[in-house]
């Protein structure tokens, strides 16, 4: 069968014949693996940290969905059904053993795609009924491919509503309309965290460093989302105007995480999910910052089943209304490796379709 394959951790991309061999286990056809920028890295040789399954070579592939093929004996799936597959899959710490791989204690894990175990992007794939995750509603097929960086954002939601709770952080009205949340990064992972915390009832603002391409002005301004260009308009401008209860860093720069401490509000809440390898310099008035004001401080990395879920049903309930469709701009055929290293006009998401 066909599956994009790289050498890790030197990169390139490549289209190969595998063989699966004789694996037990749910037989899944492969209808889309979406494309995100670890990826990208991979194929370009910047993440060191892949590593093949078996041999040299590494099926890339962490954001899918599938069909039901060919059952085993486990009765919760049969031919036809939706099903989205786990990525990171646990070791032996404490936290993997509670089904919590997502907050693994000792980095002993493996993760579709990216290290340790291959990937979705190849014509069908065997898996373990525990690490499928199934879509009732069939008519968000195409939609589902989003499961997987959607699931990221339930988990940080839940982080946040839980460190909300710390004080009396809400509204007169008791709910969040009046708080506002920044994010920053307008990435695929950027939008939906502010889709979701949208839907949350907050006032939200993308920002970004230059201006936004149609698509996702487009797409922001559907769901009244606010947004700022920081090569046009100053963030402290815009603060003074709307100020910031909360914020999410999506690019993981060190400048950025000063541009939120420096204007984040008293007893802000700050979830940090991007990481860029930049390594953080010493700042006292950072530091000083955070204390003087009483931000909760969290990173946020991946997410458990059961955020799978959650993303599931977000995009069953609000897929269509938010207009989620299209975050999806483009589809591609597994021979067009040069989605790998070119970027479209208007791009957001790129996926493969393989069925």
């Amino acid at each position: 069968m066909r599956a994009i394959t790289t050498i890790p951790p030197g990169g390139g991309v490549k289209l190969s014949q595998v063989n699966e061999g004789s694996s037990s286990g749910i037989r899944i056809k492969t209808h889309l693996t979406g494309i995100c920028g670890t990826d990208k890295e991979i194929a370009a040789g910047k993440l060191k940290f892949a590593r093949p399954e078996v041999g040299q070579s590494l099926i890339l592939g962490h954001e899918a969905v599938g069909i039901v093929s060919e059952t085993s004996d486990d009765a919760a799936f049969k031919e036809g059904d939706v099903v989205v597959p786990i990525v990171r899959r646990p070791g032996k710490c404490r936290m993997c053993q509670l089904g919590r791989q997502d907050y693994c204690e000792d980095g002993d894990f493996v993760e579709a795609g990216i290290r340790g175990k291959n990937g979705f992007m190849r014509d069908e794939f065997v898996e373990n009924a525990e690490y499928l995750v199934k879509v009732d509603n069939a008519g968000i097929l195409d939609l589902a491919v989003l499961t997987e960086p959607l699931k990221n954002v339930m988990k940080m939601k839940e982080i946040f509503q839980f460190l909300r709770l710390r004080i009396p952080w809400y509204c007169s009205d008791s709910t969040l309309s009046c708080k506002n949340m920044y994010v920053f990064g307008t990435g695929t992972e950027g939008l939906l965290i502010s889709t979701v915390f949208k839907e949350l009832g907050m006032n939200v603002v993308e920002v970004n460093r230059h201006p936004l391409g149609e698509n996702v002005l487009n797409y922001l301004e559907n769901n009244k989302i606010e947004y700022l260009d920081t090569s046009a308009e100053k963030l402290d401008r815009r603060v003074k105007e709307f100020s910031m209860d909360a914020a999410v860093d999506a690019v993981g720069a060190m400048d950025v995480f000063k541009e939120i401490t420096d204007n984040i509000n008293s007893n802000g809440i700050a979830l940090m999910f991007g990481t860029s390898g930049q390594l953080p310099s010493s700042n006292y008035e950072v530091l000083e910052s955070i204390v003087d004001k009483n931000v909760a401080i969290v990173g946020s990395v991946d997410g458990a089943k059961i955020h799978y879920s959650e993303a599931i049903n977000f995009l069953e309930a609000h897929g269509k209304g938010m207009h989620m469709e299209k975050l999806i701009t483009g589809k591609y055929e597994p021979e067009d490796l040069k989605v790998f290293t070119e970027r479209e006009k208007g791009e957001i998401k790129k996926v493969i379709a393989w069925s």
